[in-house]
């Protein structure tokens, strides 16, 4: 019995040295994706939409310094273009021409759909993704969940109180950070289980 509790014991240390381990990891991308890359030969913008206005305004912004289409996935049904171009202070003229909205997602995993299906519609293949930093972990693996032949280059906006780096200064960064991270991990699980990659 002793043999077991111990082995028991182990077995629980090692798990929770590995989940520490991996989600210091998942901080650390998020933490990186503060400050993008600058994107490279980009033929398209998707922005994913959440609580931050943030989002899309940056997008707007990147799409029309770029002079690149963008898809705006996941907005409310309701949502109009004319209501876009007052939250973001775009003139209409900008929003008629080169933003479609995309009504079709409600999760991540829609992102995932929409953003390929409008893609592949429009024959690109290098696309800015656009969401806030503690997302771009889980947003990407449904990207390229749903279009593997697709490269997706990450642009974070910040949108949590403090850097997430900087997590453990802050009770609901902290608590946003492991929701998503287990959100991710549950996605990457989900993948293999029905064969479809990993997340990592």
């Amino acid at each position: 019995m002793r043999f077991v509790a111990r082995l028991f014991v182990i077995v629980l240390a090692v798990a929770l040295l590995a989940a520490g381990w991996d989600f210091s990891r998942f901080v650390a991308r998020a933490d990186r994706a503060v400050t993008p890359d600058p994107p490279f030969k980009a033929e398209a913008v998707a922005a994913l939409t959440g609580k931050a206005d943030a989002r899309i305004i940056t997008a707007i912004q990147l799409a029309d310094s770029l002079d690149l289409p963008l898809l705006i996935s996941g907005v409310n049904v309701d949502t109009t273009p004319a209501d876009i171009g007052r939250v973001t202070n775009t003139p209409m003229s900008q929003i008629d021409c080169c933003v479609t909205l995309g009504k079709a997602a409600a999760t991540t995993e829609g992102n995932g759909a929409e953003v390929a299906d409008w893609a592949r519609r429009r024959h690109v293949d290098r696309i800015i993704v656009v969401t806030s930093e503690y997302h771009m972990d889980r947003a990407l693996y449904e990207m390229k969940r749903a279009m593997p032949e697709g490269t997706f280059i990450p642009h974070a906006v910040m949108t949590t109180k403090v850097r997430p780096g900087d997590w453990y200064k802050d009770a609901p960064t902290a608590r946003l950070l492991i929701e998503e991270w287990l959100k991710f991990r549950l996605a990457g699980l989900r993948g293999a289980a029905f064969g479809e990659g990993n997340a990592g």
